[in-house]
């Protein structure tokens, strides 16, 4: 961090925790974490969202726990509720890892809902309203292809009329496949429950030709199989989506935290640098900060390179 950068951090923080005082802001971090398979993280390994949440947790000077838990592996699971959930229900203060999709931060249900604790618990609680820090890193999509694939070049998903396509089932992905085109790639698509073994593993042992999947799951899968026979197409969705923490309103002196620690972390390039470590492609976050809502529209734009 350079002197100027590092002083004026400096003034910032200070403000914030002595008007953080008083909400009790002087005690540790409680972060819930979606456990995983690289890139996502667990108990067992370090993942791209852990590592920046140490990031964070060592600039403020605060210890961290982390609350870690499982996406629901159902098709009409809702994770943004989920969250919505684990943070109403008291059972962290931020959520990290979270895509910053506005259909996920709108306002509540008024009525108490079902949330499934870590624990193996459940609770009825009332969701709160939510709001997200500024976004850390930004996913893109791509497409991955199997030695199978009659397909010489992917400058855009009509290259995979008539190619088996595998998506992880629910997942931004897979809307943007079903999507395309008013519906033409539907036959084509594979879904693959997220408890399975992976999209990547599945297209490895040949269950289709070509799989479109996020940017950090293809590395963590390319780093675990450097021999392996799938090859990147080279091509890249035009949609990406940012990737940030996100909190109660109430807790917003907690968020406007992580900001000045986010920036900080961005501008210095240690968040880069944790990325590079892990190896991983590091996708800077990108305009719109949080997308808009995902109507067909949206995701039936044009899906080509540029």
């Amino acid at each position: 961090m350079n002197a100027p950068r590092r002083a004026l951090a400096a003034v910032l923080l200070a403000s914030m925790l002595q008007a953080g005082a008083a909400l009790g802001m002087g005690q540790g971090l409680k972060v819930c974490l979606e456990s995983g398979p690289p890139p996502l993280s667990s108990g067992a390994h370090e993942g791209v969202d852990l590592a920046v949440t140490r990031a964070v947790a060592q600039w403020l000077g605060r210890p961290l726990e982390i609350v870690w838990y499982e996406v629901e592996d159902d098709a009409d699971s809702l994770p943004a509720a989920q969250i919505n959930g684990l943070l109403s229900a008291g059972v962290c203060q931020l959520a990290g890892g979270v895509p910053l999709v506005s259909d996920g931060l709108r306002a509540p249900a008024a009525t108490p809902v079902p949330v499934e604790l870590p624990d193996g618990g459940r609770r009825f609680v009332k969701p709160g309203a939510l709001m997200h820090t500024t976004p850390y890193r930004a996913v893109d999509f791509r497409v991955v292809l199997n030695r199978t694939a009659d397909v010489d070049t992917v400058t855009g998903l009509d290259a995979l009329r008539g190619v088996r396509v595998l998506a992880e089932q629910g997942s931004l992905a897979d809307h943007l496949l079903l999507a395309h085109g008013g519906g033409v790639l539907r036959a084509d698509v594979v879904h693959v429950p997220m408890r399975q073994a992976g999209v990547l593993a599945a297209l490895a042992r040949g269950t289709a030709d070509a799989a479109l999947v996020d940017g950090p799951q293809w590395d963590a899968y390319r780093a675990a199989h450097p021999d392996t026979a799938l090859r990147d197409s080279g091509f890249r969705h035009p949609l990406q989506i940012n990737v940030g923490f996100v909190a109660l309103a109430t807790e917003r002196g907690r968020v406007e935290l992580f900001d000045v620690a986010l920036d900080d972390l961005r501008g210095s390039g240690d968040i880069e640098a944790a990325f590079d470590r892990l190896g991983y492609r590091y996708n800077a976050p990108v305009e719109p900060v949080v997308l808009p809502p995902l109507t067909v529209r949206l995701l039936a734009a044009p899906a080509v390179n540029r």
